[in-house]
């Protein structure tokens, strides 16, 4: 397995692997904090139920369908063979199950969760530190079965990381493009949340020229802090921008001073909220890397500076697997 390549602002171009039907795709994560085994459950068509304007699943010719046996094959490859090959002795830090498309939509989700859960557990030398990540848009909890299949995966010892863009509809449907409705999302989170824990992911980008501001903020912590009052786990936020060029060209990154005054804003108002215990940490990744954590320190000065800098963060070029 080659090498990653990068584009000209120093990201990787993982999706040449994903669109050429690669069912395992090793990449650099910025919110893994580094090598991130990828996994594709849709190699042969992109599968997914929202159209995100900031999507970075392109068009691509058609492949094989997933199979297990294949993607098995994949796996054995990379830990045998690939990682030796072109990325000793960076430390893999998870395997996490995204690509071309919603991974609650697939029928083959558990069992390969289960091939990525045995995985890891007969090769402890390699994957003895890494997680197992799934990063889902939240549909699948809206039903009891979704949430169910979604259970299942997390007892297999995964983290779900569940998109929640906007905290009114109109912003919701602006980043999903989509029918459903912002309120059934929240609600699907906070039964599931209820029981087991999650990390919510958030979008942040300007859209056809329309970028976040406080008032929607405002919003977004008003949903949050909601959760948070139903009894929602919620292990942490991470604020994301876009990392690479999105398929459908409307969208533009944050820069990182606005994405730390948002940050600061979410902030500000969750810690003024009426809630059982303390608010979730906050993390911020800019298109480049992280860019700091709340509690970090730095956090939040750099939007009162302008400097667009917070102290801890890592810096320099940084990429991820679809939505990382």
């Amino acid at each position: 397995m080659k090498a990653e390549r990068r584009n000209a602002a120093g990201v990787s171009e993982h999706r040449l692997d994903r669109e050429a039907g690669r069912l395992v795709y090793p990449v650099v994560s910025r919110r893994s904090g580094g090598l991130s085994v990828g996994v594709n459950l849709f190699p042969d068509l992109k599968t997914c139920n929202f159209d995100c304007p900031y999507c970075e699943v392109f068009p691509f010719p058609e492949a094989r369908p997933f199979s297990l046996a294949r993607f098995e094959s994949e796996l054995g490859e990379f830990l045998d063979e690939g990682w030796a090959a072109s990325w000793a002795p960076e430390t893999v830090r998870d395997i996490c199950i995204s690509g071309n498309g919603e991974p609650s939509l697939s029928p083959l989700l558990e069992e390969a969760a289960a091939l990525c859960a045995a995985a890891r557990s007969v090769r402890p030398e390699l994957l003895g530190g890494a997680r197992l990540v799934l990063i889902t848009n939240s549909t699948g909890f809206l039903s009891e079965r979704g949430r169910g299949v979604l259970g299942r995966v997390q007892d297999l010892g995964f983290e779900l990381w569940a998109k929640l863009d906007g905290g009114d509809q109109a912003a919701f449907e602006r980043l999903s493009r989509s029918r459903y409705a912002l309120g059934d999302i929240v609600e699907g989170l906070r039964i599931y949340a209820a029981e087991r824990p999650l990390v919510v992911q958030t979008m942040l980008c300007e859209v056809e020229g329309v970028s976040p501001g406080d008032g929607e903020m405002a919003a977004y912590a008003r949903t949050v802090a909601e959760l948070l009052r139903s009894g929602a786990r919620l292990s942490s936020i991470q604020l994301y921008t876009l990392a690479r060029p999105a398929s459908g060209g409307a969208c533009r990154a944050l820069g990182d001073a606005e994405m730390l005054r948002l940050a600061e804003v979410l902030s500000l108002a969750l810690a003024s909220a009426p809630a059982e215990g303390a608010p979730p940490p906050i993390e911020l990744f800019g298109s480049r890397g992280n860019i700091g954590s709340e509690g970090a320190p730095g956090f939040g000065r750099a939007a009162s500076s302008g400097s667009g800098r917070a102290a801890g963060g890592r810096g320099g070029p940084a990429a991820a697997s679809e939505s990382a």
